[in-house]
């Protein structure tokens, strides 16, 4: 049975690029269901303990 459209849990790792930068992958299926593409600018801002990523629009 698939997860629900909105049940997107899945485990990822901090990963370090570059000197001082870190970067998480994103699962393909967000991507595809965003339809996001190479490119896009996002914004990126913490929410108490989460990171909020947005498309701009």
């Amino acid at each position: 049975m698939p997860r629900p459209e909105n049940d997107q849990t899945s485990k990822r790792y901090l990963n370090m690029v570059g000197a001082k930068s870190y970067a998480v992958s994103i699962p393909i299926e967000i991507i595809r269901q965003l339809k996001l593409k190479k490119g896009d600018q996002l914004t990126v801002r913490r929410f108490g303990e989460k990171i909020i990523i947005e498309r701009d629009k």
